[in-house]
């Protein structure tokens, strides 16, 4: 009964029921106190979420008597007094969320326990008491909570120094205690919490150097450290922080030059290092950065020109260069900056005049480039008309309208003469002479058609020059003779097993079972299909072993598995909303080029969540194209006698009586196109954000999942999201209306009609810009992107 605005007093009776094993009250208006028996009244209860209400006093002691308690939710209430002593002698306890109250510590500051009290809860996987006065420190006994995934004490008046036993939480996945008196240096043993995705120290006292040891957190996507003691440079290997999304460590005193290895980093998102002391050149290789909507680098001391590379980022919707040491002009390129809405290169050594190319960011809201040595004329049409004198004042020589507060331009008519003197003298015989070449030229290339047609594409030789021919004993040799260890998967056709070569590189091989009918036509088709794609975001072939007793494929080693393993068979907190929109982002992209990417079209068959892999960096691969077809000779459609698995495959659809008729059931053979895949993809996506399967037995009849989800648009969508993903107060509204989003677009793949799906380019501009829109959107609620 959450979220449903009860008011009035929450009755002490509904502790009496001795069969209770769930209370939930969550978000409403509820007030008044926990009655100081709660656990003898209800000796069954296992789950207590009272959290967002207007509850107060304070936490009974014999709450500790609650033997299968194992979550307890009280957060965002008026709670005072002290954690209860005894709290954990439930070993049952899991989840513990008192963040947003008024619990104190029950000692003096001199011997503090309120958190030795939870560091007996050994099963404990999620620990909230961020705002709560405590003004405590981080007992060494923390790590004795080895199963612990989530820790967030924010803004709690911690003191005291960082244990360096936090590396011995192995399972440890968001570390936030930010706003705190924390002091010393970050331990290097925080390198040892290889799952930590999340890591919030920010608004401390924390000094020394950054370690290099938190090079080694691959799976760390957000890094805040910002407004703290810290000096030194940035560690050399922060680029082997692939899976980072979101850098801020602003408000220290690091020095040094950026290290090259950051711009490297393909998926960073948002990149914060004001108020420092950096020095050095920005490098062309900021460009690597394309998916990169934030970049504040203001207040350090930057030198050198601007990189016209610049322009290649065409995401960014903030960036800042202010106070630093650049000089040279302003690159005609960031006019390329289609996105941006924030630009401000104030007090520098800029000169030269304002790019014209500025005109057309119709997105930009704040420019300033004042305190520089600019001249020459301020433009006056697109973002200009709306800005005003502060954006360009204490330059050397601007001129232009008089509402910038600056001289008039002289000579302008003179100058408008010239122009015209000049198209008439030199531009109009110049564009005579290229239309009477162009005219030459098409004649020429029209002759030349068909046999240019002939020519082969040399993307599409790439597999065929670059893969290597491996032998069967080779392949034994590397799976330690295919044994059940080594077994990676199966599938309806093959077995893949992870394979280590000669040289060491760590591979998967793929054995066609050639007993199996159809086995040789599979490994046909794969063998087809690799040599005329190739895309980050498709499984890569190493080569290949092709004898007449015997055919194997050798791909990457994906070492995280499939998507269907993280969403269906992996403890809970595994994916947030943000890697399930990378995710299929990537997904969308792989089939967008095998629809639209090169001269044969490939439609996949089989999208399916076994179907994605994901490497190391939790990037997604599609694979598997053992049932795909080629549309060649221009074909929009082709026949199939294998289609995909059931509850992902397209309803097939038959002319009879020249009218369309949909057969219900699924067919051995059927026309496939592209529309089919995007169907698929529906399906897939509907999957991912609420995590049931299509063939879940609470799809019976005419129900299915697409209808099921249907029918929650747009009002109920909670319903059917997949619950982890909103256990987030702050960012709930945000996090409901982006899924909602999501939601909307998977029902209009699933379209039953082919002609009514959208196809995989629509399909990945949309998805790309809700992820855009959900960063904004939580970037503008909090200084963090995402709180887990």
């Amino acid at each position: 009964m959450f979220d449903n605005s009860l008011t009035g007093v929450l009755p002490s009776d509904i502790f009496n029921i001795s069969t209770l094993k769930l209370l939930s009250f969550a978000m409403n208006y509820l007030t008044g106190h926990l009655p100081p028996s709660i656990s003898g009244w209800s000796p069954n209860i296992r789950e207590i979420y009272l959290g967002q209400n207007e509850l107060s006093g304070t936490i009974p002691d014999s709450i500790s008597n609650a033997s299968k308690l194992y979550a307890l939710d009280l957060a965002d209430n008026s709670f005072t007094g002290f954690i209860p002593d005894k709290l954990c002698s439930s070993e049952s306890l899991q989840t513990i969320n008192f963040g947003w109250n008024y619990l104190t510590s029950k000692s003096s500051m001199s011997q503090p326990n309120s958190f030795n009290s939870l560091m007996k809860c050994k099963n404990l996987m999620m620990l909230v008491v961020s705002h709560n006065p405590l003004s405590d420190i981080v007992p060494v006994t923390i790590g004795n909570l080895s199963y612990l995934e989530i820790f967030r004490g924010d803004n709690c008046g911690i003191v005291g120094n960082i244990p360096g036993a936090i590396g011995n939480l192995s399972n440890l996945m968001t570390l936030s205690l930010q706003d705190n008196d924390l002091s010393g240096t970050i331990p290097a043993t925080v390198g040892q919490s290889q799952k930590l995705q999340y890591l919030d120290w920010t608004g401390n006292k924390l000094q020394g150097s950054i370690p290099n040891t938190l090079c080694g957190l691959r799976n760390l996507a957000y890094l805040f450290l910002s407004g703290n003691q810290l000096y030194g440079s940035l560690p050399t290997c922060i680029g082997n922080l692939t899976f980072l999304r979101n850098l801020l460590v602003q408000s220290n005193g690091l020095t040094s030059v950026i290290p090259l290895s950051l711009w490297g980093i393909k998926d960073l998102l948002v990149l914060n290092l004001s108020s420092n002391s950096l020095s050095g050149e920005l490098p062309p290789e900021i460009e690597k950065l394309n998916v990169a909507i934030v970049i504040d680098l203001s207040r350090n001391q930057l030198s050198g020109e601007l990189s016209s590379s610049i322009g290649n980022l065409p995401n960014l919707a903030e960036f800042s260069l202010a106070q630093n040491r650049l000089q040279g002009p302003i690159p005609q390129s960031l006019g390329s900056l289609t996105s941006l809405e924030f630009l401000d290169l104030s007090q520098n050594n800029l000169s030269g005049t304002i790019p014209g190319s500025f005109e057309k960011l119709k997105y930009l809201k704040y420019l300033n480039l004042s305190f520089n040595k600019l001249e020459g004329e301020i433009p006056e049409h697109g973002p200009f008309t709306n800005l005003t004198a502060r954006s360009f004042m204490s330059n050397k020589a601007l001129c232009g309208m008089p509402r910038f507060q600056v001289p008039p331009c002289p000579h302008t008519h003179k100058r408008s003469t010239e122009r015209k003197m000049l198209v008439l003298r030199y531009v109009l015989p110049i564009a005579a002479s290229v239309i009477l070449i162009t005219l030459v030229l098409v004649f020429v290339l029209t002759r030349c058609r068909k046999r240019k047609a002939t020519i082969p594409n040399q993307d599409n030789m790439f597999l065929v020059t670059t893969t290597r021919r491996f032998s069967y004993r080779e392949l034994f040799q590397a799976t330690s003779g295919f044994t059940e260890d080594k077994l990676l998967g199966k599938g309806s056709f093959s077995s893949v097993y992870k394979g280590t070569l000669s040289d060491g590189l760590t591979v998967a091989v793929k054995v066609f079972d050639l007993q199996i009918e159809g086995s040789l036509r599979s490994f046909d088709v794969e063998c087809d299909v690799m040599r005329n794609t190739r895309h980050r975001n498709l499984i890569k072939v190493i080569g290949s072993c092709s004898n007449p007793d015997f055919k194997a494929l050798v791909v990457d080693y994906m070492p995280n598995g499939t998507l269907e393993r993280w969403l269906h068979n992996v403890p809970i907190y595994c994916l947030d909303i943000l890697q399930r929109m990378n995710i299929m982002i990537d997904v969308a992209s792989a089939l967008e080029y095998l629809h639209h990417g090169h001269l044969t079209p490939v439609v996949h068959c089989d999208i399916k969540p076994s179907n994605v892999l994901l490497d190391e960096d939790m990037v997604a691969h599609l694979g598997d194209y053992g049932i795909a077809k080629l549309l060649r000779n221009q074909e929009s459609t082709a026949q199939t006698i294998t289609l995909a698995t059931i509850g992902y495959i397209a309803p097939v659809l038959f002319v009879s009586n020249d009218q369309m008729v949909l057969r219900i059931e699924y067919g051995s053979e059927g026309i496939v196109s592209t529309k089919g895949d995007v169907y698929s993809y529906g399906i897939l996506l509907l999957e991912t954000f609420s995590r049931k399967k299509p063939a879940d037995e609470m799809f019976v009849a005419e129900m299915s999942l697409r209808q099921w989800v249907k029918e929650s648009l747009p009002c109920a969508v909670t319903e059917v999201i997949d619950a982890k993903l909103l256990m987030d107060d702050e960012h709930f509204t945000i996090k409901e209306h982006c899924v909602k989003s999501i939601m909307e677009l998977a029902v209009s793949c699933c379209a039953e009609s082919p002609e009514e799906r959208v196809d995989m380019k629509d399909v990945l501009t949309t998805l790309t810009k809700t992820r855009v829109e959900f960063l904004k959107n939580t970037r503008a609620k909090t200084t963090q992107v995402v709180r887990i």
